[in-house]
């Protein structure tokens, strides 16, 4: 269970959770090659202040074109987002994501996140999540999270912070897809040469790369993004020029 509280924005409640999830075991609850699980999760910050980078976690700004058709409806979000002026100040209003298309390799159990809802008082954005994966589709749903708040201040003519709780039935930390921010971070190395589950499942993803044994279609993703890194290549996807309504 990884519950954190004391964050005080999403770029800290990022990277607390990374922290806890490479290096505290207590907070391990499974473990499925490459992935390592956690149950029953809650975290907050105190603000939906976000500045990050999703080229870090070897994003294209495609990906969150991508991402926001999959679980959001535009005409039913600017809806929300409008309608939040009239509930009282102890109401919460839910916003239902899109019900993703069921496939055997995305989807298959359902959508990773399935409502977003908000209170005016404290102003709060509640997300709950089915399933979410660290570092890459975290930072699109903190993205996302980041994007509603801004929407909601600036339709509510609001000044003050609004405050993220988000409730996580499953997550996990993806070795194989952890590569491309511990490239960005220079800590590709270090855990290579850790001797605990981390950098076990870590170093059984690079020796797969090194070997060229990526025909798998993650695998293959994640080799080209650090050949990318490598040569300089990478392409920035800062979300300050990101949008909801793309």
């Amino acid at each position: 269970m990884l519950n954190i509280s004391t964050s005080t924005d999403l770029n800290d409640l990022f990277s607390s959770s990374m922290y806890q999830l490479m290096n505290n075991p207590s907070v391990w609850d499974a473990r499925q090659t490459p992935r390592i699980l956690s149950y029953n999760n809650l975290l907050i910050a105190e603000s939906t202040s976000f500045k990050f980078d999703l080229s870090h976690t070897g994003f294209t700004k495609t990906r969150w074109a991508r991402y926001v058709h999959q679980y959001l409806d535009p005409e039913k979000l600017s809806q929300w987002l409008d309608g939040l002026k009239h509930i009282s100040k102890r109401g919460d209003n839910l916003f239902r994501s899109k019900d993703a298309v069921r496939r055997p390799r995305e989807h298959a159990h359902g959508s990773c996140w399935l409502g977003l809802s908000f209170r005016a008082m404290p102003p709060t954005l509640v997300l709950y999540s089915r399933v979410a994966e660290f570092p890459t589709r975290a930072a699109l749903e903190l993205t996302m999270c980041h994007k509603v708040g801004e929407e909601i201040k600036q339709r509510m003519g609001m000044t003050e912070p609004i405050k993220l709780v988000w409730f996580i039935s499953s997550l996990f930390l993806s070795c194989l897809h952890i590569v491309p921010w511990l490239a960005h971070n220079g800590m590709l190395e270090e855990t290579y040469n850790r001797t605990d589950l981390v950098g076990h499942f870590v170093g059984h993803q690079l020796d797969h790369i090194a070997k060229g044994n990526v025909k798998y279609g993650p695998t293959k993703r994640m080799a080209k993004r650090l050949s990318q890194f490598n040569e300089g290549t990478v392409v920035p996807v800062p979300i300050k020029n990101l949008s909801l309504w793309v």
